[in-house]
């Protein structure tokens, strides 16, 4: 039975100076129990597309044409009062950044408990409890403390699960879920993927999936939308799809997936291209016996205060003795679930975070020792991704100021003139038009500004990179673009990286080395190709048989 039918479809983003097209005519229809995969480029359209569903268009959008039937009701007739009861009831949203969608200064149990209070007539005991059997079931490890934290205090996979909770609090019959498992790591994926397929079983929930990771599509999907520049190019079950896509742009996204097979070749931009070898990949030469980067017995424990006067009655072990080497010209993935530490490790390397114990030290000189302008010169050297675009990217500054900021900041070009030139290299490089340089964060995509911060660590030309989760906001084809870029500047200028990932995929064809991080510990480590091929650790194997693998016929 259809429970959703869009029907000529067309948004229109007005800003000053011209009116942009996001969704051109679209069209789908969505059964219940049945999952829509709506997949594409970054920019595409798949968001604001869902944002027309749901009627939560910004202030500069407009639906211009078309029809949002929900079980045969028009939502589009429909007043604001009256679409309020159905977001929430009917129509449940994930967002694809849980930092930004999450209110910081409320609790994260009264986050979820706010949509079954509006929705159901229900007691305060029976939604605490119903709130921390959600959180159990999304995975987050101890629900009735994370009840009491706020979004800051969590990670950024674990703030994904809560807004996955709160989605699914009031049972919806449709859910739409924009990139729902980008932040999650591989096993916390396919538990809330499980999950998502239990509760269209139970409730026959239908299910718009916006993802870029075309291994999930192959897992889940019914049926599959390819959609590009606005307009959905390709339609079809998602078994034919994978069998044999019909456009030229479906069968570039399929061969731009990494994978372990395609290692040491150039991942493929065009669906008529032939990946050929990167030239003179330094990371696959032997490498020299001193690390770039050693460290040795790091720990950081985080104070537990309680009571009036806040006095410290425990501490968290965030990070607990772990040791790693990375090597110049080589790549070292830092891999493991939501919350084990890995994020804490890529920041107290470059000291944004306190240190307990241990030593770190970059070219033999201890980076803890380093103060003041000594530490901020050395920071030229030392750069970093975050996981994060939005929340890292100051909202009130022009794109361009802020690529050059940390060029004027670390005195790495004196000249105006040249530094302008290489912003302009740097978004031509990313994958970004020119005119970006005059246009604010919140005008981009995630994907879109994930490339933003990848050319602001870019910039000050950096010898060692911590990329966090740099293409978890990407779609296979840029993400594609950025690992030819990453392994490119490698060649050429020798960069190391410290990769922290829960892309097993991107860890296979991309890293040289990886290390396996669990509970705030690192569990196994060596050469990728041994470790991925005969891992020895059960938790190593537990992730590896969690990867959504994509196979073509």
């Amino acid at each position: 039975m259809t429970l959703l039918q869009v029907k000529n479809l067309s948004t229109e983003i007005k800003l000053a100076d011209q009116i942009i097209h996001a969704v051109k005519n679209v069209s789908f229809d969505i059964a219940r129990g049945e999952t829509f995969a709506l997949v594409g480029e970054s920019g595409s359209g798949k968001s604001i597309t869902a944002l027309s569903i749901a009627r939560l268009l910004p202030d500069a959008g407009r639906i211009s044409q078309g029809e949002i039937i929900l079980e045969g009701k028009n939502l589009l007739a429909l007043s604001e009062k009256e679409m309020r009861e159905v977001r929430g009831c009917n129509i449940s949203m994930i967002f694809q950044e849980p930092m930004t969608s999450l209110n910081p200064v409320v609790k994260i149990g009264k986050q979820i408990t706010e949509s079954l209070f509006r929705h159901e007539k229900i007691s305060r005991q029976a939604a605490q409890n119903r709130c921390a059997d959600l959180l159990h079931a999304v995975g987050l490890p101890n629900p009735r403390r994370n009840m009491q934290e706020y979004p800051h205090q969590l990670s950024g996979g674990m703030r994904q699960r809560v807004m996955i909770a709160i989605a699914l609090a009031a049972n919806p019959d449709l859910l739409i879920a924009d990139e729902p498992t980008t932040a999650l790591d591989v096993t916390i994926q396919a538990q809330v993927l499980e999950l998502l397929y239990k509760l269209q079983q139970e409730l026959e929930m239908g299910l718009l999936f916006i993802t870029h990771d075309l291994g999930v599509v192959q897992r889940i999907a019914d049926r599959v939308a390819v959609m590009r520049h606005g307009e959905i190019i390709e339609s079809a079950a998602a078994d034919r799809f994978f069998a044999a896509p019909q456009h030229e742009y479906s069968q570039q996204l399929l061969h731009a997936v990494p994978s372990l097979e395609k290692r040491g070749t150039r991942l493929s931009t065009d669906a008529d291209q032939t990946p050929h070898a990167h030239t003179a990949r330094m990371n696959e030469t032997a490498h020299s016996n001193t690390p770039v980067l050693d460290v040795s017995r790091l720990r950081v424990h985080f104070p537990i205060r309680k009571g009036l006067f806040k006095r410290v009655v425990g501490h968290v072990k965030a990070v607990n003795d772990v040791s790693l080497q990375l090597y110049s010209g080589r790549t070292l993935a830092l891999v493991g679930e939501s919350g084990c530490g890995k994020t804490t490790v890529g920041k107290s390397i470059l000291r944004l975070l306190k240190t307990t114990d241990g030593e770190i030290t970059y070219n033999g000189e201890s980076l803890l020792q380093l103060k003041g302008e000594a530490l901020r010169a050395k920071r030229r050297e030392l750069q970093i991704v975050f996981q994060d675009p939005f929340s890292s990217l100051n909202p009130r500054m022009l794109v361009g100021d802020i690529i050059e900021e940390g060029m004027v900041s670390l005195q790495v070009e004196a000249d105006a003139a040249r530094r302008r030139a290489q912003v302009a290299k740097l978004l031509d490089q990313v994958g970004l038009p020119k005119n970006s340089v005059s246009r604010y964060p919140h005008e981009f995509s995630g994907g879109q500004r994930q490339r933003i911060c990848i050319a602001r660590a870019l910039a000050v030309k950096p010898k060692v990179i911590v990329c966090d989760e740099p293409t978890s906001a990407l779609d296979v084809s840029v993400q594609a673009q950025v690992l030819n870029l990453l392994i490119d500047l490698q060649s050429e200028l020798g960069m190391s990286y410290l990769f922290i990932t829960h892309n097993m995929s991107v860890v296979s064809y991309m890293a040289d080395d990886v290390a396996v991080m669990y509970r705030g510990a690192i569990v196994e480590q060596g050469e990728a190709v041994q470790v991925l091929q005969h891992a020895q650790h059960e938790y190593t194997r537990t992730l590896l048989e969690a990867v959504p693998e994509l196979h073509l016929q």
